[in-house]
């Protein structure tokens, strides 16, 4: 029995033992598979509450606590991918999964995720000049560069000026340029992040340096161009290396209202000024400008008159005065040129731009009307634009196939014209006009029934040229002939003191109630003189004094009430036509009333 026992227990031990060695006699298998735990954050190190963490390739997935936590357990070993979403956004991280081990700690992060703007610091602006300033300031993250600015101080809250660079950066610098010199600028600078997150700054202000102009432009000159409605201005180029060009200001007022008209590059010394209205004078000032914008002083001002054909109506002030005409211009039927009194208008002898029926000088030609009535103390005044005038300096005014009543010229004066007054089948009024040094003052031959009245002609040539006007109340004096007549003029009421005083070609005028005297120390040639023998004036109550031949080959009676005696005239200097109170001529008219220019003084 006990030998049998031993047996048993052996036997249990060997049965203990072969069980020991496989393993039968365990309670649980050994695990085979991994663990990974850990969080998952922005970059802010913000935990992340229900990001989705996935084992990419499986359909094993946790969701992250309010701690941002995730736990994924039963993962296969080996390389295993994680990925986080959140926000429609991802990140991938990869982890070493070891059989039957717990991986802690494995976070995952995300770029940017929380909205948290760029924090914008250290906003300073350096290296400014005339026309730059540079903007530097930092961020706490990488983000691009932006600077809203505008002219004016701080707090005005518009922005209409803009630069910026998409580099992604945390120390930023931004150069402004082009910026005018000597000008306030405010600005705000923003930073834009990855996730489109902005930062913007509070406003800033600073000053860009005045820097020193450019000089004012020198010989600045304004010229007629070769087409009308245009002018040309000139100038002489200015030096600087930092020259811009020139700013053009016109006006049509000389003291007010200029409005720049051109920018002008700096290799450009003329500019043509096109689209301008005809017969109006415009003034013009120039400047030069730098590249820092300095803009130099205003030249003097110059001003020109554009010529041409005028179809509208147009009004010459005396504020504009004077008025320089270089070229012809033509008045249009319809339209009406109106000269304020006191305006003087010059005329220069070259015809820059001729009218295609004017002479080679400049002319003022009246299809129109012609509007020019001074006063006695604001007279309106015609002449030459030379520096030296002379008779014929200019062709004159003419008046060609105008009948239009506004054709009026009072209280004028007209100088230096070959022809003063030109009329062709026209009928201006003309009165209390001087036409002085012409070759010819009035030309009106061609015209008929016109009304001549209160003028002085004189220093001329010829004074008038009439075929069939009346011709009343006028001093014609110190010309070499006095009036020629050509028709059935009535020449009456007139005072002459000329070398030769009426000359008769053709017709049959009446000549009558006039003093035809020489007042110089020398007589004059003839007092009345007839050309053509197939002529027939009618002369009568005349006085005709102090000519080597008062009648000249006068075909008709000359002895009826004409007297020979001194008119005895005030005289002086000036000299005083006017009649003293014992003249002969105070009652010599033919109605007992007195002779010469001053009878019904108006």
């Amino acid at each position: 029995m006990k030998y049998k026992n031993k047996v048993i227990a052996f036997v249990l031990l060997a049965v203990v033992a072969l069980f020991g060695t496989t393993g039968c006699f365990e309670t649980s298998t050994k695990p085979v598979r991994g663990n990974v735990t850990g969080k998952v954050y922005d970059s802010n190190g913000k935990a992340l509450h229900r990001a989705k963490v996935t084992v990419y390739g499986t359909s094993m997935s946790a969701e992250t606590d309010e701690l941002g936590k995730y736990v994924l357990n039963g993962i296969e070993p080996g390389q295993a991918k994680l990925t986080a979403t959140y926000d429609e956004k991802s990140v991938v991280r990869v982890v070493e999964v070891k059989r039957g081990e717990t991986i802690e700690g494995f976070d995952l992060t995300f770029a940017v995720i929380d909205g948290l703007p760029p924090v914008i610091t250290g906003v300073t602006v350096a290296s400014i000049t005339e026309n730059i300033a540079v903007i530097n300031w930092v961020t706490n993250e990488s983000a691009n560069s932006i600077v809203d600015y505008a002219t004016g101080p701080v707090g005005l809250g518009i922005y209409n000026m803009c630069a910026s660079d998409t580099g992604m950066l945390t120390e930023h610098s931004l150069t402004l340029e082009n910026l005018l010199p000597g000008q306030v600028y405010h600005f705000r600078v923003r930073a834009i992040d990855f996730e489109k997150n902005e930062g913007i700054s509070s406003d800033y202000q600073f000053i860009t340096e005045k820097g020193d102009a450019p000089a004012m432009p020198l010989n600045f000159a304004a010229e007629v161009a070769p087409e009308q409605e245009k002018l040309s201005l000139s100038w002489q180029p200015n030096t600087e290396s930092d020259l811009a060009g020139y700013n053009l200001y016109r006006s049509e007022s000389m003291n007010s209202n200029y409005s720049k008209v051109a920018s002008i590059d700096s290799q450009n010394t003329s500019y043509i000024d096109e689209g301008l209205r005809v017969a109006s004078k415009y003034y013009y000032k120039l400047s030069a400008i730098d590249t820092a914008g300095n803009e130099s002083a205003h030249t003097q001002t110059v001003s020109a008159l554009t010529p041409g054909i005028l179809v509208d109506n147009r009004v010459w002030t005396k504020q504009n005065s004077p008025y320089i005409v270089k070229g012809d211009i033509r008045i249009r039927s319809g339209a009406t040129l109106t000269i304020e009194p006191g305006v003087e208008v010059r005329f220069t002898q070259a015809d820059m731009i001729p009218d295609t029926q004017g002479a080679s000088m400049t002319s003022l030609i009246v299809q129109g009307a012609l509007y020019a009535v001074g006063t006695e103390q604001n007279k309106i005044v015609f002449t030459s634009a030379e520096d030296a005038p002379r008779k014929g300096c200019w062709d004159g005014i003419q008046y060609i196939g105008t009948t239009n009543a506004q054709n009026i010229m009072r209280y004028a004066s007209i100088m230096f014209a070959d022809t003063g007054v030109k009329s062709v089948d026209s009928s201006p009024s003309i009165e209390h006009t001087v036409f002085g040094s012409c070759a010819i003052g009035l030309n009106i031959g061609l015209s008929t029934a016109m009304n001549i009245r209160y003028n002085t002609i004189q220093d001329c040539q010829i004074g008038i040229i009439s075929s069939g006007s009346n011709i009343r109340n006028n001093l014609l004096l110190d010309n070499e002939l006095g009036v020629a007549l050509f028709g059935g003029d009535y020449f009456e009421y007139n005072t002459v003191d000329c070398l030769i005083g009426v000359q008769v070609d053709f017709g049959s005028p009446t000549i009558k109630n006039n003093i035809i005297a020489r007042t110089s120390t020398v007589k004059g040639i003839y007092g009345i003189s007839q050309s053509s023998a197939e002529a027939t004036p009618q002369i009568s109550y005349n006085d005709v004094y102090n000519f080597t031949i008062p009648y000249n080959d006068v075909t008709t009676a000359t002895d009826t009430f004409n007297i020979d005696a001194d008119p005895l005239f005030v005289g002086g200097h000036p000299y005083n036509y006017r009649l003293q109170s014992s003249s002969p001529c105070l009652t010599a008219d033919e109605n007992g009333g007195e002779l010469g220019r001053y009878h019904e003084q108006q």
